[in-house]
């Protein structure tokens, strides 16, 4: 009965809690009927106790265009000191994306970034992660988006 107590008394400071980094992001599965995408995403706690997750939000963008919004609720909790994938629902915006690749396949260039919250027993947690997709990647994207199939 003390272990649980001890682990929610150290989850229970927020000025002591770090944020959790997303070390990956891969493409699961794609629907342009649906509207949706499902990613694995690769979560590390930096923290020395495990850390609840109840609540995951925020929006994606696809060269500075919004394409896409994350709301998922969770039972989960991100083990200490560890990386974990979990399988996140996305809701698409299709003419959005459809935009961003037009202007991908002009610029050669795909800026991906997200911006949310994870929200804990010590309230929300702010989360960004963002980068540049590769060539690969971009053709992977289009192949997915015209031929409606996930890598």
């Amino acid at each position: 009965m003390f272990l649980p107590f001890t682990s929610w008394a150290s989850v229970s400071d927020a000025k002591n809690t770090q944020i959790p980094q997303i070390k990956r992001i891969q493409l699961v599965s794609f629907s342009v009927k649906n509207h949706s995408a499902i990613f694995d995403v690769d979560v590390y706690n930096p923290n020395e106790f495990k850390l609840p997750v109840r609540e995951l939000s925020g929006k994606i963008h696809l060269n500075k265009q919004h394409v896409a919004d994350l709301e998922a609720t969770s039972k989960a909790s991100l083990a200490a000191l560890s990386t974990q994938t979990f399988k996140v629902p996305i809701s698409v915006k299709p003419k959005a994306i459809i935009s961003a690749t037009n202007q991908t396949l002009l610029s050669g260039q795909a800026h991906y970034h997200f911006k949310g919250y994870m929200m804990t027993p010590v309230g929300e947690l702010p989360i960004a992660f963002q980068g540049m997709l590769g060539s690969q990647q971009i053709v992977l994207l289009l192949n997915t988006i015209l031929f409606n199939k996930a890598p």
